[in-house]
């Protein structure tokens, strides 16, 4: 193979030369680490497992959660759904019968659900520091939904916190703060 430019070109002594794209290189690149991965993980035994795991205390432990029933049920609702729709656009992706076109869209969406999930961990940790308040944050398009576990609804420090979610943003969001 031989780089010239934004195509590769690799010879074939049954064909001649076939175009290659830098992206289906990186596509097959990234795929084959996936599945690599995925046959290491599946064909792993019990005992290697083990490895990776803590041993178990015989003492009684007890846990304690800090974050209220709504917000783990709100997280556990949204990575459900992140996880369908991240599903269906890998199906797009690795379907032979899906054009280019529907293939970018996919990908693209793929890069904005990632980029939403790492501004949602960043702002909760900013909520969290800040303000000392656990909290569960939705970005979605152009609204951005906030809930903090409080009992007591606060109007300036959701007005705060409206004002430091602004800041993270370069365009206008529409801001919801609700508290638990």
């Amino acid at each position: 193979m031989y780089n010239f430019g934004c195509q590769l070109i690799k010879y074939s002594s049954i064909g001649g030369m076939e175009m290659v794209s830098k992206q289906s290189v990186w596509f097959t690149f990234l795929f084959s680490i996936i599945l690599v991965l995925s046959i290491f993980y599946v064909s792993m035994n019990e005992n290697s497992l083990s490895d990776f795991t803590l041993p178990e205390d015989e003492e009684e432990t007890s846990l304690v959660v800090n974050e209220s029933t709504e917000l783990v049920a709100l997280r556990v609702q949204s990575d459900e759904e992140v996880m369908e729709t991240i599903n269906d656009l890998q199906n797009i992706l690795l379907s032979e019968t899906t054009d280019l076109e529907s293939k970018n869209s996919a990908y693209d969406e793929l890069l904005t659900i990632s980029n939403n999930k790492s501004i949602e961990e960043k702002l909760e940790k900013i909520v969290k520091e800040e303000f000392k308040y656990d909290s569960f944050i939705k970005v979605n398009g152009n609204n951005v939904t906030i809930v903090i576990d409080s009992d007591k609804s606060d109007y300036k420090i959701a007005n705060d916190i409206i004002r430091m979610v602004r800041t993270e943003f370069k365009e206008d969001k529409y801001i919801t703060v609700k508290f638990n």
